[in-house]
């Protein structure tokens, strides 16, 4: 069938639904209005709307899979490709004083670069280099940048000496994204989250999306020291393998190549090469975190596409490029930090193709360094953006398939290829790709110029940061989050919500809770509600404060403050209610039921074998959905009336509301609930059946990493690991707003 076109920004819109769903299951003794009003809870509407959008997804993995490219990067691009025909551009910057050339990397603000070899975790790099930017940046955010107003035309990149002051685990990040969770750290959401369909111990360090990356860094996880997790494979001992070039020892990169000097996509059977050893991660080091992530920003791309799916095929146009989006990019790198995306790059890694010494790739110019892809709409490699330049020259991209660009301008990109200083400090001087850049020294550098007009540019992420121990607990769910699906349809009618129930485990403040927008612009609508015993549904109770809402600037994980905390005793279930206001694709009024969702793992395995593979877990009691205020829903109940409206297909499941709840403990506790309820305490293994444990309380503010081995349990230190605050001596007014600097010169 034809994708219908969304109403709105081409970024993160309606219609498009990687895999969309809403799931959540049902308090107990909750009545079943379900069983005979599903017409009357516009069930049957919103799950039609989803079987139409998941045949379309499933057309996207199917001819991304027949071209040869990665379905996980395909899906990147289709969160992006539908723009609406009367879709305005992206907002203007508020501030229009934005200077002709900015460089991170001057103010102290990008780390050094690093070597992704010898796996494709370019991903992981780009995200973890775009968290430690706006770490760099919260640590000291009033630097002095006003050489870049006062006489730009003046300052050059700085791209050597740069610092590892905050230096965090690329490794961790590419192993845990495609690793579900276990019991010791999740309780009954234990089997949650994505993982690869091949099975070698270095498979999860393959290739994801940004999405993972905000899954992982938003559930608290997988953001340990490079120290505590060192990017390289464990030795016989177990340990770390720390080669010593001086002893004749292979560097933890090596890879055999093939007679003729190529690299083979997969490793040869008994060779010395580093991909067969053992990459994995011991599963309590998950839990290290030495920040924490408080907000993404899935930012529009300055390059605007359409995609429609006709006949079961996609088919991708290039619409033109958005001077808006340039902006914005700008202005979250003077705001925030450094910006990751995906592009479409002459190789994914070195060795997967010809590097060219001099002269021109097929998008690259390596006598100046910088790429401008005018042909190609798809990606297949991650970097991180540390600055721009508006005065680049369009003649220096010479060369190429594409010739030049319609304009001046380009961006600073940091690349995970390594620099001469990066070989030289290993004591690897022979293994240097000789990339990128020269400095004054005449050293590559692994830095390179990226046209503002290059057509595969997609996916711009950034994070913000505060400090990790802002709030003590934190309750979830969803572990899967954003992971299986980055974006959600919206759904017709006037009070279109979703709702967690928590249980609190011990006398607290619920201070702050979660949201997810998929647009730009987006408000979302708080309410809370405590719950007793006999209440069936989340907005029976007590309303506990009044309606919040919160207007975001663009797509992705926001945290809202409550305008008054609301005390909680120990037992209490409470219930955070969200709606995301949202157009339909038809132009009607509705809202996101904002549900964790992944595609059917036999549907995956037919279309790709590099296609990942999601589970959701949603347990009864923990999360409900309706879409006219009165009547909820299970996700077991909307997973059978999307599988009716696909002809009897399960093509996606269904898990919980993306929610998290943020509490303090109470000085001054409240009365003890009257009969709380009981608690089973074996959940087995349906994830529809009654929650086991309570839901996660992780606690924060302590320099240990504290995985818990089961919820509610005291918390465990990880392995001797420690979890050193690399925002230890922030006051948190420097960092948890990161509100936009106005220039007034």
């Amino acid at each position: 069938m034809a994708a219908t076109k969304p109403k709105g920004p081409a970024f993160l819109h309606v219609a498009l639904s990687l895999l969309l769903a809403w799931s959540l299951a049902s308090i107990p003794g909750a009545k079943p209005a379900w069983a005979d009003d599903r017409e009357g809870a516009g069930l049957t509407a919103a799950a039609q709307t989803a079987a139409d959008a998941n045949e379309d997804v499933v057309a996207v993995l199917r001819t991304a899979a027949a071209s040869g490219e990665d379905p996980n990067l395909a899906l990147a691009r289709y969160v992006e490709q539908h723009a609406d025909d009367g879709a305005v551009d992206s907002a203007p910057l508020a501030n229009a004083m934005a200077p002709s050339r900015y460089y991170l990397t001057n103010l102290g603000q990008v780390t050094s670069v690093k070597f992704q070899n010898p796996w494709g975790s370019c991903w992981a790099f780009a995200a973890i280099s775009a968290l430690e930017s706006s770490v760099l940046k919260a640590q000291a955010p009033s630097v002095d940048d006003s050489v870049f107003w006062s006489d730009p035309g003046s300052v050059e990149p700085q791209i050597t000496g740069l610092t590892d002051a905050v230096d965090y685990s690329e490794r961790a990040l590419g192993w845990f994204a495609h690793e579900r969770q276990t019991e010791a750290l999740a309780g009954v959401q234990a089997g949650e989250g994505m993982n690869r369909q091949k099975t070698t111990l270095g498979t999860q360090m393959a290739g994801a999306a940004p999405w993972n990356a905000e899954t992982e860094f938003t559930s608290g996880l997988s953001m340990a020291a490079e120290g505590d997790v060192p990017y390289t494979y464990l030795a016989a001992s177990g340990a770390p393998y720390v080669p010593d070039p001086q002893k004749g020892d292979l560097p933890w990169w090596n890879m055999v190549p093939n007679p003729d000097g190529s690299v083979p996509e997969e490793p040869i059977d008994g060779s010395a090469d580093a991909r067969l050893q053992d990459w994995s991660v011991d599963a309590l080091l998950r839990a290290l975190a030495e920040v924490k992530v408080n907000g993404s920003m899935a930012l529009p791309s300055p390059a605007k596409t359409s995609t429609t799916v006709v006949d079961g095929v996609t088919k991708t146009e290039y619409l033109g490029y958005d001077e808006n989006a340039t902006e914005a990019i700008k202005q979250v790198l003077m705001d925030v930090g450094g910006v990751s995306i995906t592009y479409m790059a002459d190789q994914s890694k070195p060795g997967s193709g010809s590097i060219v010494q001099g002269g021109s790739g097929e998008h690259f110019s390596y006598d100046n360094w910088c790429q401008y892809n005018g042909v190609d709409l798809k990606s297949d490699h991650g970097v991180t953006i540390v600055g721009w330049n508006d005065d680049y020259p369009a003649a220096n991209f010479t060369g190429t398939v594409s010739g030049q660009p319609e304009g001046d301008g380009a961006w600073l990109v940091k690349n995970s290829w390594g620099s001469d200083a990066f070989f030289d400090a290993w004591g690897y001087p022979s293994d240097k790709k000789h990339w990128g850049l020269e400095d004054a020294d005449g050293n590559h550098t692994g830095f390179f110029w990226l046209s503002y007009y290059d057509h595969s540019i997609s996916s711009p992420y950034a994070y913000e940061v505060s400090p990790i121990n802002d709030y003590q607990h934190r309750y979830q769910y969803d572990y899967l989050g954003i992971a299986g699906a980055p974006t959600q349809d919206a759904v017709e009618g006037d009070a279109v919500l979703f709702a967690n129930v928590f249980t609190a485990q011990g006398d607290e403040l619920l201070r702050a809770v979660s949201a997810r927008t998929f647009a730009p612009g987006e408000t979302a609508e708080v309410s809370v509600y405590l719950l007793d015993a006999g209440d069936e549904h989340p907005t029976d109770g007590k309303l506990a404060a009044p309606v919040q809402s919160a207007t975001f600037s663009y797509a992705g994980y926001h945290e809202i403050a409550l305008d008054q905390p609301i005390q909680l005793a120990e037992g209490q279930r409470f219930a955070v209610v969200e709606g995301v206001q949202a157009v339909t694709a038809d132009g009607a009024p509705g809202g996101y039921l904002s549900l964790e969702r992944c595609l059917d793992a036999e549907l995956i395995a037919q279309i790709s074998s590099e296609a990942m593979v999601g589970r959701a877990v949603a347990n009864a009691g923990e999360t409900y959905l309706t879409t006219d205020g009165e009547e909820w829903v299970t996700p077991a109940d909307y997973e059978d009336a999307v599988t009716q409206a696909q002809g009897g297909e399960a093509l996606v499941h269904y898990g919980n509301a993306m929610i998290k709840a943020f509490t303090d403990d109470d000085p001054n506790p409240a009365p003890k609930p009257v009969d709380p309820g009981p608690v089973n305490p074996s959940p087995g293994d349906d994830p529809q059946q009654p929650g086991g444990f309570e839901p996660e309380r992780v606690d924060f503010g302590n320099a240990q990493a504290k995985p818990l081995s089961r919820t509610g349990d005291a918390a465990m230190p990880a392995a001797g690991a420690v979890a050193a605050l690399a925002l230890g001596a922030l006051a948190s007014g420097a960092v948890a707003a990161f509100t936009v600097r106005r220039r007034t010169r």
